[in-house]
């Protein structure tokens, strides 16, 4: 065949015939479409079992469950096709869209085609109630093609800033996802795939056409990255920036091509990362969440990147903004080890300070619990003054 299609699932016997549906109404039927369930308890084994019996392209393969990028790797070594793409079972392939992947991948043979999806909120039934969210596609216009290293190196940053390199929804020579395994650890693991592949990838295409339909789903726990506190998020990001900035020095790419789009990525996720404290899943104690801002996320790297872009201000307005929107939820003790927290907020905000606000937010600077002296920058705002 020559395009092989894993589609990984568990447990979503609801959705799941819908997206292999979207897969068999293509006209173009060179595929084979691998199915991995990923140790489901539900009636999807016996959906995926009988959807098999019934067209030949079907090959199913259980296994014990190991999460979704353990299911990508199995497939891909499954995989018999040139190309590979990956459809997740709750979301869909648009119509006609696998014939002009196909005829792009026969006419330029690139490594791989970066292919626009379109974002939709829907409800339980997956209705459509915001269509095309955030408009990402809007960013490719028309179609791209890169003849080789040099242009794939030129045109990486706009993959990056597009989102078009953020998922794994792109036909890959299959030879290249072979050679290159999903982490099973981390949700941005698809990312980091893409930056894995990056040194490896001689040419490209970038089509004009939406591809995929992801949908977001309003009921909880639908979709896996979205509303939930995750321990290793502040590491993911870090790691993200550290090695596309390594990567693009690497490359020779002037920092203008580059600086300023990662640092916008990097810097505002600080503020998704302090809320997601919040969520339910985030079983911290106050006192633990000023701890876990002061020692983890606002570390050396985050700072380092701040610095960069010239924007350590913003970065430590966000850190405390942040304190300030857990504290108006919270309440800490007077005892506690991180009191010192709450005076620096209280002092930084109050219109008229006295000798005891300044004192307060020179002492909570210096604390050996705020390595990074979050508050500082705007201390010497208000010494100047």
């Amino acid at each position: 065949m020559f395009i092989s299609i894993i589609m990984p699932v568990y447990n979503n016997e609801k959705y799941f015939p819908l997206a292999v549906k979207s897969i068999l109404e293509q006209s173009y039927t060179d595929f084979e479409l691998i199915i991995i369930d990923d140790g489901s308890t539900d009636k999807t084994s016996m959906i995926a079992d009988e959807l098999a019996e019934q067209d030949a392209r079907i090959r199913v393969s259980h296994q014990s469950n190991q999460w979704i990028y353990a299911s990508f790797n199995r497939g891909i070594e499954e995989a018999g096709g040139d190309y590979i793409y990956i459809v997740n079972s709750d979301d869909r392939l648009r119509q006609g869209t696998l014939a002009l992947m196909a005829e792009k991948a026969f006419k330029y043979k690139p490594d791989v085609i970066w292919t626009k999806v379109l974002m939709h909120e829907c409800d339980e039934e997956q209705n459509i109630l915001s269509y095309n969210l955030f408009k990402l596609d809007e960013w490719v216009e028309q179609e791209i093609y890169c003849a080789d290293e040099e242009e794939v190196h030129k045109i990486w940053p706009f993959l990056f800033v597009s989102s078009l390199a953020q998922n794994q929804a792109n036909l890959y020579r299959s030879s290249l996802m072979k050679k290159h395994k999903f982490r099973n650890d981390v949700y941005g693991a698809d990312t980091l795939f893409n930056i894995s592949i990056a040194p490896d990838v001689k040419s490209a295409l970038i089509m004009k056409e939406p591809v995929y339909d992801f949908f977001l789903y309003q009921q909880e726990g639908m979709n896996a990255s979205s509303g939930k506190f995750y321990s290793y998020e502040h590491q993911m990001f870090n790691e993200i920036y550290v090695k596309y900035r390594r990567l693009f020095s690497e490359w020779n790419l002037t920092e203008e091509s580059y600086k300023e789009m990662l640092v916008d990525r990097r810097i505002p996720q600080v503020t998704g990362e302090i809320r997601a404290l919040s969520f339910k899943n985030c079983g911290m104690s106050v006192e633990e969440k000023l701890n876990y801002i002061l020692s983890v996320i606002a570390d050396e790297t985050v700072r380092d990147c701040a610095r960069w872009g010239e924007r350590e201000e913003e970065l430590e307005s966000r850190i405390l903004s942040g304190i300030r929107s857990i504290l108006l939820k919270e309440t800490i003790a007077k005892k506690s080890e991180l009191y010192f927290v709450y005076e620096l907020l209280d002092s930084l905000l109050r219109y008229e300070k006295d000798e005891e606000d300044y004192r307060k937010i020179e002492a909570a600077i210096r604390n050996p619990r705020n390595p990074m002296h979050i508050g500082k920058i705007f201390y010497d705002k208000l010494e100047k003054r």
